[in-house]
């Protein structure tokens, strides 16, 4: 017997990047990655959020994203650091929830 499987895609690695609040740990006040956020959640898509305490920035993401302020994404290990762009990229790959 033959085995298929249905439209099972294999779902995207996504981390999302965003500034943190005071405390250094909660989602802080910043439009962008709030927005991002949205999109992603609205798409349905698992996603990972990582705060970033801008105050003392950790080294590997000194490593991963040099001068690069959140919001900015992993999306399959891919690194997307332009707002604009990765809204346009996510909308473009990620289709409307189901």
């Amino acid at each position: 017997m033959e085995s298929r499987q249905h439209g099972t895609a294999k779902e995207p690695e996504i981390e999302l990047f965003v500034k943190a609040g005071l405390d250094g740990e909660n989602i802080g006040n910043c439009p962008f990655c709030q927005r991002l956020f949205m999109v992603l959640w609205l798409k349905g898509v698992k996603f990972n959020v990582t705060t970033v305490d801008m105050t003392r920035k950790p080294e590997e993401l000194k490593d991963l994203a040099p001068g690069t302020n959140p919001p900015f994404l992993l999306f399959n290990k891919e690194l997307k650091t332009d707002f604009i762009k990765i809204e346009e990229f996510l909308e473009q790959t990620l289709g409307p929830p189901t």
